[in-house]
């Protein structure tokens, strides 16, 4: 090589690293020129980018201001429940006759003790009431042609069924479902909203499945092909109830709008859908009875079925990737019931507690009333997250873990963000949206492949939602292009 050649190579290796060494240096000034546009004009802002290897911050901004966490409270919950249950643990659900009619025709009793399980429902399956149709098909093998009382054993969980500080006004929505050990379908009905042809007219309701446990009245109205779809934002039922009240209207344009709605005491709900396909299938079930009044001993059954969940490590990607509240709050009474023998919130958040201590938190860090993220009681800064995600890096489940993150563009949680930018695909998120939040936090790699935890809590009244979560697409994507 000539020298003269040999020193425009040496002046450009040179530029390359002093522009590398700007993107670097530039982050926080990008950084800081993003929160500083409108949408976050009225916010507070806790923000924290570090290197996960060696801690070294890229930027921060009131990293240790207390701020809700909407749903990146999940980041906890799961982690917690991961590292105790770990990622092999199953939920198991049975069903026991007694003894001595064990190979009649005709039971006494049939009890279904139940430990949490949220999953069973349709999801990845063929129809939603698939492992239903299993379980009649296992008893019709057993000969079993009548049974004449479905006992309920829920004794896993305790009360309250929901948490305390939740809207009250919300408790019809799927995201505040009831807990229960005895779950089905996410504790919900589907919900089908049919307009009228005409402004004016009622719309129809359908529900699925529908064998008259929740109860409709509707007083929505078709409303204007142009006009709002307002129905879905205006249905309410009151505690203890399973009436429904349905308001608001949808346009006359034909399209058919779906939701859900949770139901009240969700296990005598799964009784009766599972009494349905027991009927299909020849079983006739008599009345449903708690295992408090049913007057049995334990000594005096034998199981007969026995069901297990997918493994923990699938499971917890419902909470992460689709942001199950439903999921999260089983999944805590479930930690509190193995780690105390209390299947509390209270016990699983005293064991979310003891787990982030052991990461390194400190008390000032969190305070979390739930699993899901829901209450805007719950408090989390930017540095108790991080520390929280740095911890996780270093444990033998990580790989779980970071896998159970949504992947932008791709997964529910995270469904529109980054609009498919190359750099997004090095990244694992979790977003938390409730009416005064709008969050988002989780791992990205820089262009060398340097993995960095980050989290990014926006909090205000009267949030631009769209524009804060489109500012936090560009900020991650910075971070991204020009950290390390």
């Amino acid at each position: 090589m000539s020298r003269s050649r040999s020193l425009r190579y040496g002046l450009a290796l040179l530029f390359l690293s002093a522009a590398a060494r700007s993107l670097a240096q530039d982050f926080p000034g990008a950084a800081e020129q993003i929160l500083a546009e409108k949408p976050f004009h009225s916010a507070t802002v806790g923000a924290l980018f570090v290197s996960v290897a060696d801690g070294a911050t890229g930027y921060a901004r009131n990293p240790d201001l207390p701020l809700v966490p909407a749903s990146t409270a999940k980041l906890a919950s799961s982690a917690a429940a991961l590292a105790f249950l770990k990622p092999d643990f199953t939920f198991k659900t049975t069903f026991s006759v007694v003894k001595k009619e064990r190979g009649q025709a005709k039971l006494s009793a049939l009890v279904w003790r139940g430990t949490g399980d949220p999953s069973i429902s349709g999801r990845g399956r063929s129809s939603r009431e698939e492992i239903f149709e299993v379980w009649a098909d296992s008893l019709a093998a057993l000969g079993v042609k009548q049974v004449k009382r479905l006992v309920l054993d829920t004794r896993y969980f305790e009360g309250p069924a929901v948490p305390p500080s939740w809207p009250a006004d919300e408790l019809a929505y799927w995201y505040e479902a009831e807990t229960s050990p005895i779950s089905f379908n996410d504790n919900c009905v589907d919900l089908e909203f049919q307009p009228a042809a005409k402004p004016g007219r009622k719309p129809r309701i359908v529900l699925a499945p529908d064998y008259g446990y929740l109860k409709v009245k509707n007083q929505a109205r078709t409303g204007p092909a142009d006009g709002p779809y307002t129905m879905g934002d205006n249905y309410r039922r009151q505690p203890d109830s399973n009436t429904v009240v349905f308001t608001g209207l949808i346009p006359a344009d034909g399209r058919v709008r779906r939701d859900f709605a949770s139901v009240h005491d969700p296990a005598r709900f799964a009784a009766e859908t599972l009494k349905e396909v027991c009927k299909r299938k020849g079983i006739k079930v008599g009345k449903v009875v708690m295992w408090q009044k049913a007057g049995l001993k334990e000594e005096e059954l034998s199981p007969v079925i026995a069901w297990r969940s997918a493994p923990l490590s699938e499971l917890v990607k419902i909470i992460n990737k689709n942001s199950q509240n439903f999921y999260a709050e089983q999944l805590l009474k479930t930690l509190g019931r193995e780690a105390s023998g209390h299947g509390s919130f209270a016990a699983g958040l005293e064991a979310v507690r003891s787990f982030l201590l052991k990461a390194g938190l400190s008390e000032s860090q969190f305070h979390l009333v739930d699993g899901s993220g829901l209450s805007e009681e719950d408090r989390f800064t930017a540095a108790g997250m991080v520390r929280l995600l740095r911890a996780m890096s270093t444990t033998d489940i990580f790989p779980v873990y970071f896998d159970s993150l949504a992947i932008p563009g791709v997964d529910r949680a995270a469904k529109g963000l980054m609009n498919g930018a190359p750099l997004a695909s090095g990244m694992r998120l979790k977003r938390g949206t409730v009416a005064h939040a709008r969050n988002l936090a989780g791992y990205l790699k820089s262009r060398s492949g340097r993995l960095y935890a980050f989290a990014v809590l926006v909090n205000g009244e009267g949030l631009d939602r769209r524009g804060v979560g489109e500012a936090l697409d560009r900020l991650c994507l910075e971070a991204a292009r020009r950290l390390p």
